[in-house]
């Protein structure tokens, strides 16, 4: 059900509610249960489309690739099929801080943008480490296996490790609405925090570790953690406000992450 749909039913309800109340109270008494009665059917309307949104951002699907060789170009393929309008992120780390990205593309022609990246840390308790996060938004259908992200870099990449994820329900023109990002060295590694401005978001973390990672964080979903030990997790958010996401890590080391926020 849609908004206009929402707004219809809330209509029909409080006149059939106010024919009713006329017949059968005083003008005081109507006054008083009308008022709460529109409070309570609008607080249920409320909760009724933000419910509907959030149900309607979800992870169709993901995938990885981690050469464990230097690499100029790393392919990673969608094998399931592709849904028109859905938004694909591409969460790229990699162990130096040399190479660089020189572009994002995939078999279909989506067209990717940079969401937020390249994040840094230089050489702490381990290797260097980099990460950025791309996106394509309002796809074109694919096949299943017919759609690969080739990523592409200025120089052999040190352990490079792709993930791909494929979202529905997200705003197909203007997706993004904020990003964060961070990096140290503890057992535990975090985006830090950002204030998002839309009431309901999609919130998806990634890092890329030099020890491991242990699982998601706190009130996230894992959905990748490769063999190199980087993960991709995700929630959805039901208000605006200030918001970041973590995880644990197998010991304590170099680690960078970041948290993008994508609303319907």
């Amino acid at each position: 059900m849609n908004k206009r749909e929402w707004t219809q039913n809330w209509s029909g309800l409080h006149t059939r509610f106010v024919i009713a109340a006329t017949r059968l109270f005083s003008a005081e008494t109507r006054d008083v249960i009308n008022y709460a009665v529109v409070a309570l059917i609008i607080s249920l309307c409320t909760l009724g489309v933000s419910s509907q949104q959030a149900a309607a951002q979800a992870y169709v699907q993901g995938n990885s690739a981690t050469p464990s060789t230097p690499q100029m170009t790393v392919t990673v393929p969608y094998n399931a099929a592709q849904t028109t309008g859905n938004l694909n992120l591409v969460i790229i780390g990699w162990n130096d801080t040399t190479a660089r990205i020189s572009s994002v593309t995939d078999s279909k022609g989506n067209s990717y943008s940079l969401a937020v990246g390249p994040t840094i840390l230089s050489t702490v308790n381990g290797e260097p480490l980099s990460q950025s996060i791309y996106y394509a938004k309002n796809i074109a259908a694919a096949n299943g296996g017919a759609n690969g992200v080739k990523v592409t870099f200025t120089a052999p990449a040190v352990y490079p490790d792709i993930r791909v994820l494929e979202y529905s329900g997200v705003d197909p023109v203007s997706p993004l609405d904020v990003v964060v990002s961070a990096s140290g060295n503890s057992a535990t590694s975090n985006s830090g925090a950002v204030t998002t401005t839309n009431a309901t978001d999609l919130l998806v973390g990634a890092n890329t570790v030099y020890t491991s990672t242990n699982g998601a964080g706190s009130g996230f979903t894992l959905r990748l953690n490769t063999p190199n030990g980087d993960i991709a997790e995700d929630r959805v958010v039901m208000s605006a406000g200030s918001y970041s996401a973590g995880a644990p890590l197998s010991s304590a080391g170099g680690w960078v992450m970041q948290m993008v926020a994508l609303h319907p």
